[in-house]
Parts: structure tokens; sequence; C-alpha cells
């Protein structure tokens, strides 16, 4: 049987584009994440929390892990506060991460109210990608601090050339074993 990763010419990451015509599900983005962050989800679902910043054409998966959450979003570009098109982060800067060109944007911990949160941006021609990890406590500019989940994870995550507005049939085939659960305040296991 053919991996995932032989039937994808890009599998790993990189410059390189991944031919097709298959629109993005929150299934396949799911099963990408999956396989650049190293925790077990015990919730998978869709979302639409971004929706309202960068429209119905964002497709998004979100994964709830034991100490921390993380949502991936591929949507056309915009001028979104959540590409830091604006000043609603307390600080968003362009860096290269472990080889990945990415925008890094955060806002800090509020006691008692918000323990902040980060994004990680990948900034393309027509769309952009985001990571946005909530859970952990940003009480410092997040490339120092330890966030349960690797800044350089999530730098290979967003700009895997797989998550994209459109992509191969390979990519949605491997979000066919991932099962989305509807957005909602009840907890259950993720499949395995």
């Amino acid at each position: 049987m053919l991996t995932s990763c032989a039937l994808l010419a890009a599998c790993g990451g990189g410059d390189d584009e991944v031919a097709g015509d298959e629109p993005i599900t929150a299934a396949a983005i799911a099963a990408v994440v999956q396989e650049h962050v190293d925790l077990e989800p015990r919730r998978i679902t869709d979302s639409t929390a971004f929706d309202t910043e960068l429209g119905d054409r964002a497709t998004a998966a979100s994964l709830r892990y034991t100490a921390v959450s993380l949502a991936v979003v591929v949507a056309p570009s915009s001028d979104s506060p959540l590409t830091c098109a604006d000043d609603s982060f307390d600080e968003c800067v362009d860096d290269t991460v472990d080889g990945h060109e990415v925008t890094i944007a955060w806002q800090d911990l509020e006691p008692e109210e918000d323990p902040g949160i980060v994004y990680v941006i990948d900034r393309r021609d027509g769309e952009d990608v985001a990571a946005q990890l909530g859970g952990a406590s940003v009480t410092d500019d997040p490339r120092n601090l330890d966030l349960g989940v690797p800044l350089e994870d999530l730098a290979a995550l967003v700009t895997d050339p797989r998550l994209s507005l459109t992509t191969s049939q390979g990519v949605i085939e491997l979000g066919a074993d991932v099962e989305i659960e509807p957005d909602g305040p009840h907890e259950t296991s993720a499949p395995q």
C-alpha cells in the first residue's frame, strides 16, 4: 500500500506547489496538522470562527489537545486583522523560523481574563494560511516561550504547500479517515 507521502510529490512541505483543483476540506487540514504536531487531539472540529474576519471561503479545522488548542485556516488573501493588516496584536513580526519565512503575531496574557494567543501566518500569492494557538500563557515573545507546540512545527505547518484553497485528490484522501465533529461545547475523544 502506498503511503500518503508517496502519493504527494510535495510531502513534507517546501516551496513546491501541490497540483490539484479540489477545494481543501477541514478534514484534510486536520490530517496535515496531525503530521506536523506531535500531540494527540482530544477533539477535532470544523471551525467557522474565522468566517467573520476572513469570509465564508475560509476553510478551517480546530484541534483541541490537553493543554492547548490549535485552529488552522486557509483563506483568500485579505486585509483582515487576523493576518496582521492592522495593529490588533501586541506584536506582529516577520521572521524565518527553521527555514520557513512566516509572520508571527501575538496578544499577551491578560491576567484572570485571557492566556494570550499566538498566530503563525504564511501570506502567499492570493491566499493566507494561519495557525492560531491558544491555551499557552503568552508572557513574552513566543519565540522565547514553551508554547506546548514548537514554533518550528507551526511554521512548517503553515508553509506546507498541501494547505491551499485548492489541493490534490491525495490530500483530500489523507483526510478521509479524520472524523470532524460539529463545533460545540461537548468533548469527545478524537478518532485514531
